[in-house]
């Protein structure tokens, strides 16, 4: 892509890096108000399989069918959608049973970090001990506010497993959303399309599988009938506007850079639960100070880094001499 093209298509990134960033805020209190009547595996079942219809029919109306085939990289294709649609959600939301949504959702604010680690595991560029620094104050601060003001309760079992598997949900998506990457023949509508295809085959055979061993309920038609209006705003907005708008992003600003956006999901979250009666704690207000703080801080870092690493333009070559009068002469 050229410079023009991606300067161009630079608006277009952003608006859609901060639309999942207000999608996936609210997900999580929408979600939680679900489990009344649906159990994790089940909605998000429900999600993904309405959510892929939608990514199908969009891209077969925009590249046809041969955008369906997967060009003998189905194995590839399927790891990284369970790892983004199976692990990400059935994780997160088995998780976000015993935990607070606002906590759940400052989880994702972890995702520039992780988001780090792993482009450093993947092109083995280390990053910079100021980096590394912010990253591990980023980590405390997450920790704090899972530990209600004491960051050690992390390591001492002051906290439930639910937090514990949110964050490996979180290290999931990054690994899918930073995939996009090895699929550059491939639009971001088809990287989409086919992963969530593949993912929720992988979340339908888990679900099929703890049904049948009893580990979960099987819901009926009442169920599902009473979640209607969270099944539909997880399938469209958070799914098929957020990941088709995120992967996007990632694959036009960079994915260091689109995962910064994601910094806006805890704070929409805790604005909801604010308007909804929550009261955070100290330790909580404390601990989203310093992620934030940290976040925006190794973002700056980054920038100045960018442009101070940037190669200069080449001097323009001076200007041909001519010569003396004396010099021509024959």
């Amino acid at each position: 892509m050229s410079h023009a093209d991606s300067s161009s298509k630079t608006p277009g990134a952003i608006a859609g890096a901060l639309a999942t960033a207000l999608a996936f805020g609210g997900m999580f209190a929408v979600a939680k108000s679900a489990f009344v009547h649906l159990d994790p595996f089940h909605l998000t079942l429900a999600r993904f399989i309405l959510g892929s219809v939608i990514f199908v029919i969009a891209l077969l109306v925009v590249e046809g069918r041969a955008a369906l085939h997967h060009d003998g990289r189905l194995f590839g294709l399927w790891v990284l959608g369970s790892l983004g649609f199976a692990v990400f959600n059935l994780l997160t939301y088995v998780g976000l049973q015993s935990t607070p949504a606002p906590t759940a959702s400052l989880i994702m604010a972890t995702m520039p970090a992780i988001t780090t680690l792993v482009v450093w595991a993947r092109h083995k560029t280390r990053p910079t001990a100021a980096t590394l620094g912010l990253i591990l104050l980023a980590l405390i601060g997450v920790a704090t506010v899972l530990g209600s003001g004491n960051p050690l309760a992390v390591v001492t079992g002051g906290i439930g497993p639910g937090a514990l598997l949110i964050l490996a949900g979180v290290v999931g998506w990054v690994v899918y959303t930073t995939g996009t990457h090895a699929f550059p023949h491939f639009s971001v509508l088809r990287y989409t399309a086919i992963t969530s295809v593949l993912g929720t085959v992988t979340i339908a055979v888990v679900t099929l599988i703890a049904g049948f061993a009893g580990w979960i309920p099987t819901p009926g038609a009442a169920q599902y009938a009473a979640s209607w209006w969270q099944i539909l705003y997880m399938a469209v907005p958070a799914t098929a506007i957020a990941i088709l708008a995120f992967n996007h992003a990632g694959r036009t600003l960079g994915p260091a850079n689109a995962v910064l956006f994601i910094n806006l999901v805890p704070i929409t979250a805790f604005v909801i639960e604010a308007v909804r009666g929550h009261q955070p704690t100290a330790g909580e207000i404390t601990g989203v100070v310093i992620t934030l703080g940290a976040v925006v801080a190794n973002n700056l870092y980054s920038r100045h880094l960018n442009r101070t690493s940037a190669p200069k333009p080449a001097p323009a070559p001076a200007p041909a001499s001519t010569p003396a009068p004396s010099e021509t002469a024959a």
